[in-house]
């Protein structure tokens, strides 16, 4: 199955935090514009794979949704849920603050 994919305004501003860090604050713009591209491209892959992860038996990430999923793009968590042919891709959250 294709999913489409929404990705709601919390993750688009984790999203634009994160890139603004690596971009302003560690000063490097071209590390900053390949994590955007690596992250995208990862998201995008949910389209056709998004009910390849088990559902979560994390809090932090149930807290979302009680059947969210999370994958993993370097060290940060891709928390999703999948609703029908819909993949609601809800934060983009250091790995870090996942806890059991």
């Amino acid at each position: 199955m294709i999913y489409r994919v929404h990705i709601k305004p919390w993750a688009k501003k984790d999203i634009k935090n994160v890139v603004y860090y690596i971009e302003y604050e560690l000063f490097a713009p071209i590390a900053a514009k390949r994590f955007l591209e690596g992250l995208t491209a990862k998201i995008e892959r949910l389209r056709q794979s998004a009910n390849v992860l088990a559902i979560s038996t994390y809090k932090d990430v149930l807290q979302y949704d009680a059947a969210a999923r999370h994958i993993l793009y370097k060290e940060f968590a891709i928390i999703y849920s999948i609703h029908g042919n819909l993949v609601v891709v809800h934060r983009v959250i250091h790995g870090s603050l996942i806890k059991e």
